[in-house]
């Protein structure tokens, strides 16, 4: 199997994974021969990485560290608690920070929020989330297949996903981690609050529009502070998880320690940023990264994978990006990669399987020369001592 562009598919290939609709409905089930119809059906409907099952890759076993029954459960309770509570602020007037905040903080709202039975299915449901990835062994949280209708509640899924894994490396208890995943899952709901011209701009936004889009951590998080079933951890997840470490991220710029505090570092601290949202700003710059958007196609994993390093001590915890590096593979399973030097510089393939001690260093087949020619199938093992030098890099 492999992950393939929409654009790179040919009819008569077979999807490899299961495509869902926008209510979640079966699209398209594994093992149906791609049409014409089917590839332009799912360029409509904003899907532009799908997976492909063939003769090449058969030996390619892509994971994913939740089923598809947890992801799509997860994925619908948010996407209802987010619409739901939406609906609720039809009849709210105001046009100011303030105001808004103020209106955030009535009861009405408030209790349209907790009274939503979407949140309260939540509430039930995220400890099987939570469960399914302490009970996985799958490192990549990357096998996804998001549509850009969905885009908000499946990034949402898939940040809680890398969140999760970081957290579990760490050795978190399980309550920590659901603070994790419940911050994961509402990081992003004080978009609601926003204009949604500015959150669906196909373009690059204004530097107006952007401090408008900044303030979805402040709403997210007076919205959420007060709720009974939702530890202030994860609240506060929502409104630091675009802090930096150096102090220039939003809403507040707090700052960080650069290191693995455990949890030394309260949420009642003032001026400092908690390990859960350190863990959540990694997650979210990740998935963000690698996510195709209507005004940019996602970047390479292995590009974001060193943006995420290069970050280290400003952006993010120094010593959490550490922890990152060896939880996520630079390279990912069915991706495929081009060799940038040495003997077999520019012949292309496919990672076939991880180096569970170096992520970095994973086993490639490779299946065309230099000359983009079809040969005979063989792999490297960049763990091998003789390969050490080769450099690759991902193709999207």
């Amino acid at each position: 199997m492999r992950r393939m562009s929409i654009y790179r598919v040919k009819p008569g290939m077979v999807l490899g994974k299961t495509i869902y609709g926008h209510n979640y409905e079966m699209l398209l089930n594994k093992g149906v021969i791609i049409t014409e119809y089917y590839i332009t059906q799912l360029k409509n409907k904003g899907f532009f990485k799908i997976y492909i099952d063939d003769e090449e890759t058969a030996d390619v076993v892509i994971e994913d560290p939740i089923s598809d029954k947890i992801r799509i459960m997860a994925t619908k309770d948010v996407l209802k608690t987010y619409t739901v509570t939406q609906a609720s602020l039809e009849h709210i007037e105001a046009d100011t920070t303030e105001a808004i905040i103020k209106c955030i903080n009535t009861q009405k709202i408030k209790r349209a929020f907790q009274e939503n039975p979407a949140f309260k299915q939540l509430c039930k449901d995220i400890n099987a989330f939570v469960d399914e990835i302490m009970n996985s062994d799958v490192l990549s949280g990357l096998n996804s297949i998001k549509s850009f209708d969905n885009y908000t509640y499946e990034h949402s899924i898939d940040t809680a996903v890398i969140a999760l894994i970081i957290g579990k490396r760490l050795s978190l208890n399980r309550e920590k981690l659901r603070q994790i995943a419940m911050g994961e899952f509402l990081h992003d709901i004080g978009k609601i609050f926003l204009d949604e011209k500015i959150i669906n701009k196909p373009d690059k936004l204004t530097p107006e529009e952007y401090e408008q889009v900044k303030l979805h951590t402040t709403y997210g998080y007076e919205l959420l502070k007060d709720i009974g079933d939702i530890e202030a951890a994860s609240a506060h997840i929502t409104y630091q998880h675009h802090e930096r470490q150096d102090g220039k991220g939003y809403p507040r710029g707090l700052t960080g320690n650069n290191r693995l505090d455990h949890g030394i570092i309260k949420y009642t601290d003032q001026g400092k940023i908690i390990l859960v949202a350190e863990i959540a700003a990694v997650a979210d710059f990740y998935d963000a990264c690698i996510s195709d958007r209507p005004y940019r196609k996602g970047l390479p994993p292995d590009l974001v994978y060193n943006l995420a390093k290069d970050g280290a001590g400003t952006q993010f915890n120094r010593e959490l990006i550490n922890c990152f590096l060896n939880s996520i593979p630079k390279y990912p399973v069915g991706f495929d990669v081009r060799i940038k030097n040495g003997k077999y510089k520019d012949f292309v393939g496919i990672v076939l399987s991880l180096n569970l001690y170096e992520l970095s260093k994973p086993k490639v087949k490779i299946l065309y020369d230099d000359k983009k020619n079809k040969i005979a199938p063989f792999e490297i093992d960049l763990s091998a001592s003789k390969n050490a030098n080769i450099e690759m890099e991902c193709i999207c």
